[in-house]
Formats: structure tokens, C-alpha cells, sequence
């Protein structure tokens, strides 16, 4: 399957928001320094029993900023600067004043200095430009690409604490790991394989945390079952949800639920719909638009305000500027910041809004399940001892080739392989089949379950690839997974250099032809 072909109607390659230009790239590095500088003092806090919450703090909502926020334009870079250059003084003060009480010496890292506070932009870009000449012209490709891969998965794993937090509770481990993961950039490991290692250690402790959520999802919002989702509109006043936080969703619900407007979920926040507790809002209408794939189209006819929720991957027209609101720290030219989840001024741009007129009936879809009774269908399969491997389909990617090259894989199975699919699925004995749409965490329960109970091969297919699955990837590779194989990728999460990684240091394979892919199932390749 050629991605050029897949890809030629992506929102990366189509709109560009997942290109990066040379001055959003050389202000990233002099975050990444930032980052570096906190890292280190943050770390040497931590060896004298210090845990500085600003840090983590900090260094979750900037490295959550990076991976979601593309447009890093002047103003965005300053609010992020602005933070820095505030804390970094003053950590490194607890530091001095550390030494100092236990009466040995501070290390004085090696690190480039910043530009002054008065500095103008074009300073930092300089700045950036030598600290990315540096990076690269100081490890080989193979090491830097290990890199990309650990910074991917520190994005996902920021993600996920953020989230896991949002429901009260606090995390010292992850966040310490993430502060690890950052000082390698200033003390690298002397071997690869000790780089390897911490990359697949960091994997598992997001897809670990990845499963602390979804337990806390349902123990606010009830067990998961499956839910027809409506995707038509009625007439009204109404709020377009972005993203995946549903802790913001149920705050955003509670602030609407004396009011007459309505609210509809949009891409990953379908998956609202599958928690009882969402059902209890009468203003929850259903979902609108196609996903974040069409994201141009839907938030440019949605007729109200449109909420992007922390971290979410959106794209900043001209058509929509000034109805985008959001809860994220730092944000775009256009977007208007949502502080201490006051609601006030997206209510008051909805009651301004033309809202729907008469609405639209438009068709319904069923999503989720129980995953006890899922899983306890898988057993029952299992426990005939029939089948001699296992393949586990991902959640459907967006292309009309991906789905025809599944229904293709999905025709040539053997009765021998039992085929479990989050996605394409046929009448067949041996198949079993759960809608999982927009459900991340569901690939990495099953995967999982099927690995750790069954003595049969296990293989993989990702038909596409999002933020958390470079995760989940290196997760299965690590239990024992027989193949895994990758499907869609962007630009924004593999890179050719780092496809080319996973390849070589992981063994991972691209899907090609459902005839090959089917052949390699059985060999050493």
C-alpha cells in the first residue's frame, strides 16, 4: 500500500498542519533546551527528596503543547517562554540553596545560555538553530532516532498524566520518568541498548497509566456498554466538544445543564457516549462532523462555539478564528483561553451564535461494548485450542484503501487463526468483532489479555497511527507479540527515519499486501 497514495487526501499532506517550518522547528529547540535546564535541576531536587510540583507541572503542560499545538507562532512561543523564565530562576536558587545546607558542591551543567528577557524572536530562532546543528552533529542517526521514538511516547505519556490528574489524583513516578527521559539529552546512555531499554520501559508505563484511566472513566462515569450514537442535529443554540478529555466534557456539561444549549462531541470525544454517567445530560445531543480528518469542514459549518479540549490536534483556519476556545496553557493566534473552567464567554458566544435553525436527521452508529463480556468472548474462543495463532485488527483508519486492504485480510484468514478486529468484520466462525471507534485503550486491554492467556502466536495489525500507538507498539514488542504491523502513518507521529527505526531496532513491519502480510506470519522476518 503505497502511503503516498494513502495519504494524498490526509489532513498533514492536504492542509500542511502537521508540516513544521524552520521557525516553529528552531523555537521547539530552545524549548527542548528549556526543558533540558529544568530537567536537570528538577533531578537533582528529586536526589535530595525534593518533588517540585511546579516543575512537573510545567514540564507536562509545555512537552502536551508541543504535541498537540502546531502553529508555535511568536505570541504562543512567548506565553511558553514567559513560564520558563519565571520558574528556571527559581528552581535553580532551591537548588544552590540545596548545596549549600548539605554542604556539598552544585554541579554546573554545560548548557547554552539564553538569550536576555528583552530579547526579540529572531534571537531565539538563532538560538534554536544552533542548538538543532548541535543535537544532530553529536549522536548517530541510529541514536537520535531512538530519541524521537522516547520523545513520541514522552508526549503520549504527558497526555495521559494530565488526564489522569483531571480526576484528582497525583502521580510522582511518571513525571520523575518524564525528567529521566529529558536528562538524556544532557548525559546520553554509552550504549544503544540502554537507550532501547528505557524507551520500551517508558512505553509500558503509558500504556500502564492508559489503563489507570479508563478504570477511573468508569468508576465516575459507569462501566462501558454499547451505545447508538446519533449523528444528526436539532434545532438550537449549540457547543461543538473536541478532543478526548471527558473530565472537561463533564466539566463543560455541568456548566450548560441550566442552560437551553446543546452540546455535540466531535472525533475522539464520541467515546463519551459509551459512559452512562453521559447519558444523564439532556443537552449531550450526539456527534457532529466526520472527525479530525474534515476537522476544515465541520468547525467551519458548525454554527457556534467550538471547545478544544487540553491537547487536542486541531488545525487554526481563518474560516473559524475567534469561535475557538480552549483550556490548553498556551495557544494559537485565533483562540481564546478558557481560565479556571469559566464557561462564561463560550456561553455568551453561543447565545450570540445562529445555532440550528431547523437541525438535520442524519444516520446513527454503534459504538463500544462491555469489555468483561468481550474479553469472556475471546476466552471462550481461546479455550477450544483450535486455532494456532491470533490476529488483532486496531480501530479502522480513514482511507478507502486501509478499509479495502482489511476486507481483503479478513477474506483470506484461515479457519485455523482466530481474528479478533476493533473494526472491519464478516459473519465467520472464527472472527469476532467489537466496534471500538475512537477507543485508544482497547487495542492495548485486548492485545494484552490475548497475549498473557493464550499459548498461541499473537500478531498485531495497526491500521493507522495516532499519538498513543508508537506506545502500545513498543508495549506488545516487549510481551512477546509474534508480528506487529503498521498501517497509515503521518508525519506528525512516524517520520520515514523513525519508521525506519521501528523496522530495524523493533522489528516492526509495514503493511503491504494482505497475500505478503499473511506470509510472514510464519516466518523469521
Amino acid at each position: 500500500m503505497d502511503n503516498n497514495l494513502r495519504y494524498q487526501f490526509d489532513r498533514c499532506v492536504s492542509r500542511g498542519i502537521c508540516s513544521i517550518n524552520p521557525t516553529t522547528a528552531s523555537l521547539q529547540e530552545v524549548i527542548i533546551l528549556y526543558l533540558k535546564n529544568i530537567a536537570f535541576y528538577g533531578l537533582k531536587l528529586e536526589d535530595a527528596g525534593i518533588r517540585d510540583i511546579k516543575i512537573y507541572n510545567l514540564v507536562l503542560n509545555t512537552i502536551s503543547i508541543l504535541s498537540s499545538n502546531y502553529e508555535i507562532s511568536a505570541d504562543n512561543f512567548s506565553i511558553i517562554n514567559y513560564a520558563f523564565q519565571k520558574e528556571l530562576p527559581t528552581i535553580i536558587e532551591k537548588y544552590q540553596n540545596q548545596c549549600e545546607k548539605s554542604g556539598t558542591e552544585c554541579q554546573k551543567p554545560n548548557f547554552s545560555p539564553m538569550p536576555d528577557k528583552n530579547a526579540d524572536i529572531n534571537e531565539y530562532i538563532k538560538l534554536g538553530e544552533k542548538e538543532f546543528n548541535k543535537r544532530i552533529q553529536s549522536s548517530s542517526n541510529e541514536i537520535l532516532n531512538l530519541y524521537r521514538i522516547l520523545f513520541l511516547i514522552v508526549k503520549s505519556l504527558c497526555i495521559n498524566i494530565l488526564a489522569y490528574q483531571s480526576y484528582g489524583f497525583e502521580l510522582y513516578t511518571e513525571p520523575s520518568l518524564i525528567l529521566k527521559a529529558l536528562n538524556l539529552l544532557n548525559f546520553p546512555p554509552k550504549e544503544k541498548a540502554d537507550l532501547k531499554e528505557f524507551v520500551i520501559e517508558t512505553a509500558k508505563k503509558d500504556c500502564e497509566l492508559m489503563a489507570k484511566i479508563r478504570q477511573v472513566q468508569e468508576e465516575s462515569y459507569g462501566k462501558q456498554s454499547e451505545k447508538e450514537v446519533s449523528y444528526s442535529t436539532t434545532g438550537g443554540k449549540a457547543i461543538l466538544v473536541v478532543g478526548s478529555n471527558l473530565r472537561e466534557l463533564e466539566h463543560i456539561l455541568d456548566k450548560l445543564k441550566e442552560t437551553d444549549i446543546d452540546v455535540y462531541t466531535h472525533d475522539n470525544m464520541m467515546l463519551a457516549h459509551t459512559f452512562p454517567k453521559f447519558s444523564e445530560y439532556k443537552n449531550l445531543k450526539g456527534q457532529y462532523g466526520q472527525g479530525m480528518e474534515n476537522c476544515l469542514l465541520d468547525f467551519s459549518t458548525f454554527p457556534g462555539p467550538i471547545i478544544l479540549t487540553k491537547n487536542s490536534l486541531f488545525n487554526v483556519e481563518n474560516f473559524y478564528r475567534g469561535r475557538l476556545f480552549t483550556t490548553d496553557f498556551a495557544y494559537s493566534k485565533g483562540v481564546i483561553p478558557i481560565k479556571n473552567n469559566d464557561f462564561s464567554e463560550v456561553i455568551k458566544s453561543a447565545e450570540q451564535s445562529s445555532g440550528f435553525k431547523t437541525g438535520r436527521k442524519c444516520n446513527s452508529e454503534k459504538i463500544g461494548f462491555s469489555y468483561e463480556e468481550a474479553c469472556k468472548k475471546i476466552d471462550e474462543k481461546l479455550k477450544d485450542n483450535v486455532f494456532n495463532q491470533v490476529i488483532i485488527i486496531g480501530a479502522r483508519g480513514y482511507s478507502k484503501e486501509e478499509d479495502e486492504y482489511f476486507q481483503t485480510l479478513i477474506k483470506h484468514i484461515p479457519n485455523n487463526i482466530l481474528f479478533v478486529s476493533l473494526s472491519c468484520c464478516e459473519e465467520k466462525e472464527n472472527i469476532i468483532c467489537f466496534n471500538a471507534q475512537y477507543d485508544n485503550y482497547a487495542m492495548i486491554k485486548f492485545a494484552d489479555f490475548i497475549i498473557k492467556k493464550s499459548t498461541q502466536k499473537v500478531s498485531i495489525f495497526f491500521p493507522f497511527c495516532d499519538r498513543h500507538t508508537l506506545s502500545a507498539i513498543l508495549n506488545f514488542y516487549s510481551i512477546g507479540a509474534n508480528k506487529i504491523f503498521i498501517g497509515a502513518w503521518n508525519q506528525i507521529v512516524l517520520k520515514p527515519n523513525i519508521l525506519e527505526s521501528l523496522k530495524s531496532d523493533f522489528g516492526i513491519l509495514e503493511i503491504s499486501t494482505p497475500k505478503k502480510d499473511l506470509s510472514k506470519l510464519d516466518k523469521g522476518i
